[in-house]
């Protein structure tokens, strides 16, 4: 994990560095044609754009509400325009390339790189909108007696995994966008002796239907959090980080 940018625009320098723990969100660089191709068979290659822009917005608004850590938006992918930067910028997070490799290795340089900094690093990616802020928190707090934490989805793999050590067997082996990620996992913290914590199961966001799903949950945090405030529910737009949860 490479890193771009020291400090987060008007930010005075501050020793994050040594900080305890640190969360990575890992993505790619919006470019049309070149995310969640799985969803432009409904949606289009624009709409398909823009439901990505959307996940990783969320998920970025997310991370930025889990206080007391050093925030890294760890990005693949060509960024000609420089996005990733103001992404970085307006989320006040550092920027940071992903190494070259599988995901498994990828993932295991960036968590490896912020434990050299930390003693416990958690790293998400940005289609599971369940992830929210106190989620995070629970799987940093997971860490500080157990090895490895994860966040399982529906499908068969994570959507979050956490470290306080090198884990790099966890990450070898694995058949990738399989519905064995997760059990392969486990299997290898096992013969590793690794201890692990799980969190609850979530989903995320890979298909059509998922898209759906996503928009009608997204529509009940809205309006649940406009009714706490007195205001017409109506029909939500964007979902915000003050409107997210279970």
């Amino acid at each position: 994990m490479t890193s771009i940018s020291r400090h987060p625009p008007d930010e005075s320098p501050t020793p994050d560095d040594t900080r305890d723990e640190h969360l990575i969100v890992f993505a790619r660089i919006p470019r049309l044609g070149e995310v969640k191709t799985r969803l432009a068979a409904g949606l289009g290659a624009e709409g398909a754009l823009a439901a990505y822009r959307e996940l990783l917005d969320h998920a970025l608004a997310q991370a930025s509400a889990c206080t007391g850590v050093t925030r890294w938006l760890c990005l693949s992918g060509e960024d000609p325009q420089g996005e990733g930067e103001r992404l970085a910028s307006r989320h006040r997070m550092r920027l940071s390339r992903q190494a070259p490799g599988d995901l498994g290795w990828r993932m295991r340089v960036a968590l490896r790189d912020c434990l050299a900094r930390g003693r416990r690093a958690v790293l998400i990616g940005c289609d599971s909108p369940p992830i929210d802020a106190p989620l995070l928190r629970a799987a940093f707090d997971a860490l500080r007696d157990r090895d490895l934490v994860f966040a399982p989805t529906e499908d068969g793999g994570y959507a979050l995994v956490g470290a306080r050590t090198d884990a790099g067997p966890i990450f070898s082996a694995i058949d990738w966008s399989t519905d064995r990620v997760m059990a392969q996992t486990r299997e290898r913290a096992g013969q590793s002796g690794l201890s692990v914590a799980e969190l609850p199961r979530i989903w995320d966001v890979d298909e059509p239907a998922d898209w759906q799903r996503f928009l009608d949950w997204r529509d009940r945090q809205t309006s649940a959090a406009r009714g706490q405030t007195g205001e017409n529910p109506g029909r939500g737009g964007p979902v915000g980080q003050d409107a997210v949860g279970g």
